[in-house]
């Protein structure tokens, strides 16, 4: 049983390998279609109301709220449940507490002076690892290494803007965020503010800062170094990954759509494919940001003498390890050691099912053309003619009246 268990798990991971690309691919295409098709009918819409006489903020008003259609014609398609993480971004999101945010233990004074000692462990993490670049950056400035406090500042500031500034930005206005930017904006506002998952997550990230810097000029000479520095920072970028990929799952699901309409066994293979797309979606995005920093080493060779030009097989070798952080950071979420489980929306599965791939497609198609002749239906031009129409007369009518 145990093989059988393993068979099916690898025939699934393929499938759902070569699945995940097209799957995106094919919402991104339709996503794109129908909102040229929004903007086209938005644009005729306010046109007839403005040749109506209507003022111009009423139009604006209205032509917003017809946009906002495609809205709610996605959250009735796809939104599974709408869980807002609580969080103290109210007592937070003043400029004072951002700046404090910015500072060294700003993470942790906020959490006392708010009586919130909740994660606070990894929170005291968050500061310490900011600390410890601010002081490799000190370091080397003392030995006047102004390309290494260059890049330990740089560090510094991105890493205090995304897990400080910016989780409590996007938590205070997720609430006022519909659609499929609404759950994007939700998604990312709830794997922010995961404080033990961001910890690790900044830890690795920063390690090139942390690690790097004190070898200068022997960084590649020093065995090993490199590719460790790799290995974590994927193990980092799989462990946000995994965060992303279930927060966004469990808000926002093709199942939803396929059991309103009935289709249950449709329904049950891309719940099947939805479980089984988290590793593929690990890897595509280890490798997606592995590619991306090999590129960006590659121009700072191009600049810097600091950086040597290394053989091509070292940037192989790096994606390479950032992959095997990133299975890491997989396999230590799947057996619940630092995300639990029940954050997944997809964990009821028979881990003894194939996913049928012909299915799953048919499925994504289903939901595709649904949503697609939905919207089609309400920002057709005729459509939009006739609406325009109606809520013009009857904004005209409500005028006189007053």
């Amino acid at each position: 049983m145990a093989i059988d268990g393993v068979r099916v798990g690898i025939y699934n991971f393929f499938v759902s390998l070569i699945l995940v690309p097209s799957f995106m691919c094919n919402f991104i295409i339709m996503w794109l279609s129908t909102n040229s098709t929004v903007n086209k009918a938005s644009k005729i819409f306010s046109e007839r109301l403005v040749r109506m006489g209507l003022p111009e903020e009423t139009v604006k008003k209205l032509s917003k709220e017809y946009r906002s259609v495609k809205d709610y014609i996605f959250e009735g398609f796809l939104k599974r449940r709408d869980k807002i993480q609580k969080t103290n971004s109210k007592k937070t999101s003043g400029l004072q507490n951002i700046l404090v945010r910015m500072l060294p233990g700003g993470q942790v004074l906020l959490r006392m002076r708010n009586g919130d000692s909740k994660d606070i462990k990894s929170a005291m993490v968050l500061d310490s690892t900011k600390t410890i670049i601010l002081l490799v950056g000190v370091s080397r400035a003392l030995v006047r290494d102004v390309y290494w406090v260059a890049v330990c500042l740089a560090s510094y500031f991105l890493y205090s803007s995304l897990f400080g500034i910016a989780s409590g930005l996007i938590a205070k206005h997720q609430t006022s965020s519909k659609g499929l930017l609404g759950s994007a904006v939700k998604t990312i506002g709830e794997s922010l503010s995961d404080t033990k998952v961001i910890a690790i997550v900044g830890l690795a990230l920063s390690s090139h800062a942390i690690l790097a810097a004190p070898f200068v000029p022997l960084y590649h000479i020093i065995p090993g170094l490199d590719f460790f520095e790799h290995y974590i920072s994927g193990f980092g970028i799989g462990l946000f990954a995994a965060k992303t990929y279930r927060t966004f799952i469990s808000y926002v699901s093709y199942n939803k759509a396929l059991t309103i309409r009935g289709s249950m066994g449709l329904g049950y293979h891309i719940s099947l494919f939805e479980t089984s797309a988290e590793l593929p979606f690990i890897c595509y995005s280890s490798i997606f940001v592995g590619l991306l920093w090999e590129g960006l080493e590659e121009i700072a060779e191009k600049f810097t003498p600091r950086v040597i030009n290394v053989f091509f097989w070292n940037g192989v070798g790096d994606i390479f390890m950032g992959l095997l952080g990133a299975l890491t950071a997989y396999a230590l979420v799947h057996y619940s050691i630092i995300i639990k489980k029940q954050e997944s929306g997809s964990n009821s599965n028979n881990t003894m099912s194939k996913i049928d791939p012909r299915a799953v497609e048919r499925a994504s198609d289903n939901v595709l053309k649904n949503m697609k002749d939905m919207i089609n239906n309400v920002y057709s031009e005729d459509t939009a003619r006739e609406i325009s129409k109606e809520v013009g007369k009857y904004q005209l009518t409500k005028k006189e009246q007053s």
